[in-house]
């Protein structure tokens, strides 16, 4: 159809509302993947506590434009805390739906007017990408340094013959000590 012929009420509304049920429909499969995604994130003490949840029920998705998801918080230390892990939530996100294309977060705290400014130009978002990426990586050299990175489970060594021999008489003997 041309900007120059005449459309019929019908078919505008039809239009419209069709655009807005596909938006409605993009904007609660992104809410839902926010949840998800966050409620699966695990704290590494030994209690293993699920502070996903918690930072779930702190945060809440505000705006989607030109790839970047403004994630609304109430405090600052629950946006503090989902920044540590946002190379995790936007790989959950194009695992998920990478029909998205959500490529970055940008956080607020709760009653503030800040919003997404509208940025144009791909190049302008690859560019602030990259940077952003460039801080995670030199913060996360920066922990691993300080013992605080992710640490791969040691391998099982095996032990001399000898010792693992009175491991073993160790083990049989507490296990039948008790029947």
């Amino acid at each position: 159809m041309n900007d120059n012929e005449i459309m019929d009420a019908k078919s505008m509304i039809l239009q419209v509302t069709g655009n807005l049920q596909a938006k409605m429909k993009m904007g609660d499969k992104i809410v839902t993947l926010w949840q998800q995604i966050v409620e699966s994130i695990k704290s590494n003490s030994i209690n293993g506590d699920n502070i996903g949840k918690n930072m779930a029920s702190h945060s809440r998705v505000n705006d989607f434009e030109n790839g970047i998801l403004l994630i609304e918080c109430d405090h600052p230390g629950w946006i503090q805390m989902l920044q540590t892990h946002k190379k995790y939530i936007l790989k959950g996100f194009e695992l998920k739906a990478p029909e998205l294309k959500i490529q970055s977060l940008a956080f607020k705290l709760s009653g503030t007017t800040a919003g997404l400014k509208k940025i144009k130009e791909k190049d302008q978002i690859e560019k602030q990408n990259k940077i952003q990426n460039e801080r995670m990586e030199q913060e996360e050299k920066i922990l691993e340094e300080k013992g605080f990175g992710y640490q791969k489970p040691a391998q099982k060594k095996e032990l001399p013959p000898e010792i693992q021999k009175i491991f073993d008489e160790m083990k049989d003997d507490m296990l039948t000590k008790n029947k």
